[in-house]
C-alpha cells in the first residue's frame, strides 16, 4: 500500500474551489481525485490545469475517460452520468492506485485545519488510545460536538425516534482501531431539509473533543469530510439514489447509505468510527430546500426501520468484501421481511436492487485485486 492520500470529489463547477486546496494539496502525498461530469464547463480543466503549474498533483479524467475504465472493470453501467454517484469513480481510482486512504469531499467543503490531512491520517494508525463513547439508546449524536445556534441539531440521516433529549453519553479511555474518521464541519451542519428549513442553523465553534463510537454505539457517516481505511473502500459504495419510493425519486442519502455500510463492516471486523477533526467550512451550494424535502423524505420514511434490522443483523466475512457482500445478501432478506410489514412494493424494490449492484461493485473491486 502506498503512502498517498487522495482528496476524493465530484464537481459541475468551474473549479474555483481548487484555490482552498492549495495547502493540503501541498502535504506529502497529497492527490486530488476530482471526477467531472457531463455538465462540468471546461473552465474547471483549465482550473486544474492552473492548480497543477503550482504543484499540484490532480487526477480529473473526462467523462469518456471514465467510461471506458468502467468498461475495462467490467461494470459499464454501474454508475450514471448527471449523478452524484460518480464518486465511486473516485473510490476506484483511489483504490486501483493503492493509495493508504481516501478523504470523500464536496465541493464547497473548504479546508479549515492546516495540516488538514494529519487528522484524516488516524485510520492508518492502528490501534491507539481514544475517548470511546456509548450511548444507552444506542445513538450519538456527533453535532453536539459542535456549537450549533439557534437549538440542537441532529446530523442528515440520523434517525428520527431516537432523538429524545436527555440521553446518557458514557466516555471511557479505550484502545480502538479507527478506520473511518468523519470530520466535522463550520457555518452550515449537513443536517436533513427538515432542519435546515425548520431553523436555519449555523455551527460556531467545535469542542476539540472527538469521540470513536463503541461497537453498540451509532451514527450517520456522510461523504462530506470523511477518511475511508484503503481496505475499508470496497464497502463504502455510494449507493445509487433516483428510484421512486412512494411517488417520489429518493435522492440526497446514497453517502447516507454507504456510510451506516461501512460502519457495520467495521464493527464486524472490530474497527471502529470517528468523528471529530479535522474541520471543513461548509459554504454550502446553491439548494432549493423544499426540493431537498421531497427528495429525502422516502429515505427518511424507512430509515429508523431499516436501521434497527441494521444493528441486529450479523455480517460474516473476514474482511471488507466478504463482509459487504455478506450485508447485501442480508439487505435483500430484509426487503423479502418487509413485505408483511406494509413496505410498498418500490421500497422493496429499492433494496433488491441496492443489494444487486453492492455485489456489482464488488465484482470490480475483485477485478482490481486480480481474483
Amino acid at each position: 500500500m502506498s503512502e498517498t492520500i487522495d482528496i476524493v470529489m465530484t464537481t459541475i463547477g468551474s473549479g474555483s474551489f481548487l484555490d482552498h486546496y492549495t495547502d493540503a494539496l501541498a502535504e506529502d502525498g497529497a492527490r486530488l481525485v476530482v471526477i467531472p461530469d457531463r455538465k462540468t464547463p471546461s473552465a474547471f480543466y483549465d482550473a486544474c490545469e492552473r492548480a497543477r503549474a503550482r504543484g499540484a498533483t490532480i487526477v480529473a479524467p473526462d467523462v469518456e475517460e471514465q467510461d471506458r475504465l468502467l468498461a475495462k472493470l467490467g461494470i459499464p453501467d454501474l454508475i450514471p452520468c448527471d449523478s452524484d454517484n460518480r464518486r465511486n469513480i473516485g473510490y476506484l481510482l483511489s483504490y486501483m492506485n493503492d493509495s493508504a486512504l481516501a478523504v470523500s469531499m464536496d465541493d464547497d467543503n473548504l479546508p479549515v485545519d492546516s495540516p488538514f490531512l494529519d487528522e484524516h491520517r488516524i485510520v492508518l494508525r492502528g490501534p491507539t488510545r481514544h475517548r470511546v463513547v456509548s450511548v444507552g439508546n444506542g445513538w450519538f449524536n456527533a453535532c453536539d460536538l459542535l456549537t450549533v445556534s439557534p437549538c440542537r441539531v441532529f446530523p442528515r440521516g440520523f434517525p428520527y425516534a431516537p432523538r429524545e433529549a436527555g440521553t446518557e453519553v458514557t466516555s471511557t479511555e479505550e484502545t480502538a482501531d479507527v478506520r473511518v474518521n468523519a470530520g466535522l464541519w463550520l457555518d452550515d451542519p449537513d443536517v436533513d431539509a427538515v432542519t435546515r428549513l425548520a431553523v436555519r442553523p449555523r455551527v460556531t465553534a467545535y469542542g476539540g473533543e472527538a469521540a470513536v463510537l463503541a461497537a453498540d454505539t451509532w451514527c450517520p457517516v456522510n461523504s462530506q469530510n470523511t477518511a475511508v481505511h484503503h481496505d475499508a473502500l470496497p464497502a463504502y459504495y455510494f449507493l445509487r439514489m433516483g428510484q421512486s419510493i412512494g411517488g417520489a425519486a429518493v435522492e440526497r442519502f446514497g453517502d447516507i447509505f454507504s456510510g451506516y455500510f461501512v460502519a457495520a463492516c467495521a464493527k464486524h471486523l472490530g474497527h471502529a468510527v470517528r468523528f471529530g477533526g479535522p474541520l471543513v467550512n461548509h459554504e454550502r451550494n446553491d439548494h432549493d430546500l423544499l426540493n431537498d424535502l421531497v427528495i429525502e423524505l422516502p429515505a427518511i420514511r424507512f430509515m429508523d426501520e431499516l436501521l434497527d434490522w441494521l444493528r441486529e443483523f450479523s455480517i460474516e466475512g473476514s474482511d471488507y468484501c466478504e463482509s459487504y457482500e455478506s450485508l447485501s445478501h442480508g439487505l435483500q432478506d430484509f426487503a423479502e421481511q418487509a413485505r408483511g410489514r406494509g413496505w410498498t412494493p418500490d421500497a422493496r424494490a429499492f433494496l433488491h436492487r441496492s443489494a444487486h449492484l453492492m455485489r456489482t461493485w464488488l465484482t470490480a473491486i475483485r477485478r482490481v485485486n486480480g481474483s
